[in-house]
Formats: C-alpha cells, structure tokens, sequence
C-alpha cells in the first residue's frame, strides 16, 4: 500500500514539473517573440521611404485647443555680423511630449516670420504636435537689420549652428527664400534634416548638384502658380528623395494661404517621416 502510494505520488510530482517546464518554455517562446517584434519594430524605424509614393495625409492635426495653449516667443539675435536677427520661437505646451524635431521656416518677400503666426498659425500647430519651431525675419525684411552682403548660404548655416546647434532642423523656404537654401544645399545639405520648398526661387542653380542629394524633400506649390511653382518642381524633382509635388488645390503662390489645413497636414506628415 505504501509503495502503491509512493508511486502515485511520484507519477504526481513527474507530470507537474513537466507541466511546470512546458509553461517556462511558452512563456520563453512568448518572451522571444516580443522580443523579435520590438526589434523589428526598431527596424522599421531605419527604413527606406519611398518617398515618390509616400502618403502625406495619415496624421491628423492637433486639436485647436492645444494650438491655442502654445505661447510663442520673440528674441533679437546676433548671427556672424548680423547684429540683429528677429527670431520667434515656440515648443510644446504642457501635456504634449516633445519630440526630437526642429522646424526652421523662412518667409517669402512680402511676408516676414509673423506670417506663420498671425497669417497662419503654423508656429503654432507644429508646436502642438511636439515640435520645436523656429521663424526668422530674413536680414533686410522685418524686424531684422539690413542685409550686409555676402555668401546667403553660409549665413543660413550660421543661423543653424546658432538657432539649432544640436538638431538638423526640416527647413522651409517659400519663394525667395529658396535664394538661401539653394547655396546652403550647395555646400552644406549635412545641416538640414529635411527641406520643404514652396515654389521656391534659384532652383536653376541646384540643377547640377539636386541628383546627387540624400535630403528628404517634400515639394508644395499651388495649383494656380503655374509660373514659379510649376517651374521649381520640375527643378526639384531631380532630387531622387523629393516627393510628387504636393499641388494645393485653387492655391496662389504663397500656397500654405489658401489651404491652411492641408498645408500642416502634409507638413506634420513629412515630419514623422524624416
């Protein structure tokens, strides 16, 4: 009898260590395939965009009530021997997390860095998303002193080495502008994370160079620019990282005007991808 039962006993204990060994090795497996999916997920973060196809449009914008909670902020800075730049800034209200990215934007020559603040509440907007946002009165326009001459694109890369030392930020340059950021592309596309122009100017000049550039580049006109926008795309198009053209429907030149929420969709969109 007792050995009947001692047997018993010892079937008993063989079959729970066996179950107990069988739970370990499923949840080991479990383990790993967590595991393999946070490693594939990280993976995926060092994908290639295909950025002729990419959809510009999944990310909705931040609600009107974070926007209207971002408080953005005016400096004069010097920059090399611009004694007097005018800078607005803005970041993230409270309870929205920042993310790692900066947005430098630049104006036309009829507007100024107020453009993206009173005209259209860009500033704002990326600011409500997470990002850091940067506008600049250009020398000679605005609040800032009077442009001195010299290389625009040195200067440009001045302004980042001063503005943003420690984060390539994604800069936009509408129409005039882009006689600044084409000379920065010449000769120091390493600055810029991401470029987004807006029927910009002297795309000529980046002929020679814009096959060989690696930068993200989301090309924005309006559909009724047919002149300088429609132009500058088919310039920037040679760019083998530049998106299809973004053409804002019944938009001017200064196209972000007339579809303001279109234009921070497809802004705030490019953004994640960059």
């Amino acid at each position: 009898m007792i050995s009947t039962n001692l047997r018993t006993l010892l079937i008993f204990t063989t079959a729970l260590l066996l179950i107990g060994l069988l739970y370990l090795h499923r949840s080991g497996d479990s383990a790993f395939t967590d595991t393999q999916k946070r490693s594939t997920e990280d993976d995926r973060e060092g994908e290639v965009v295909d950025w002729k196809e990419v959809d510009l449009t999944k990310v909705a914008l931040p609600s009107l009530d974070l926007v209207k909670k971002v408080q953005v902020e005016q400096q004069t800075r010097t920059v090399g021997v611009q004694e007097r730049l005018y800078v607005q800034t803005a970041k993230p209200p409270p309870g929205v997390k920042p993310t790692w990215r900066t947005v430098l934007l630049l104006h036309g020559a009829a507007f100024t860095s107020e453009t993206w603040v009173s005209n259209i509440p860009t500033m704002a907007t990326l600011a409500a998303a997470g990002h850091r946002v940067i506008a600049i009165d250009l020398p000679g326009y605005g609040k800032s002193g009077r442009w001195t001459g010299g290389d625009r694109g040195a200067f440009l890369g001045a302004v980042i080495d001063t503005l943003s030392p420690d984060v390539a930020p994604v800069l936009v340059s509408p129409s005039m502008s882009g006689g600044w950021a084409v000379p920065l592309l010449a000769d120091a596309p390493e600055k810029l994370a991401g470029w987004v122009p807006v029927a910009p100017v002297d795309t000529s000049q980046g002929r020679a160079f814009f096959p060989s550039l690696t930068l993200p580049t989301m090309v924005v006109y309006g559909e009724r620019d047919t002149g300088l926008g429609a132009g500058s795309a088919k310039d920037l198009a040679l760019i083998p990282t530049s998106t299809r053209p973004q053409v804002l429907p019944g938009a001017k030149h200064p196209a972000y005007l007339d579809q303001p929420d279109l234009w921070h969709k497809l802004l705030l969109n490019f953004l994640t991808l960059v």
